[in-house]
């Protein structure tokens, strides 16, 4: 859920303390000229996304959309909860 400008956090405590409301959701905060997001990266408090598990495997190495669908069904079967996209 994204935040309107005029709403968002203007110091970092604000930003924690937004987290902190909704852990779920990351929190962008621009200070000293620096935009920053901030999320939780306690896996007890947030669901394991699909991001997160395609991080843990490192870059795609040339592999073919079949094996990339295999990957994600995989995924899915151990906790995801959306199936890939047919088509591909």
């Amino acid at each position: 859920m994204a935040i309107p400008q005029k709403k968002r956090p203007t110091t970092l405590e604000e930003a924690v303390a937004e987290l902190k409301r909704d852990p779920l959701h990351a929190v962008q905060v621009h200070v000293s000229d620096v935009d920053v997001e901030v999320h939780l990266v306690n896996r007890e408090g947030r669901k394991r996304r699909l991001g997160d598990f395609m991080a843990e495997g490192g870059g795609w190495k040339g592999e073919s959309a079949e094996e990339i669908l295999r990957i994600l069904r995989e995924a899915r079967s151990a906790g995801g909860t959306s199936e890939p996209p047919r088509g591909l």
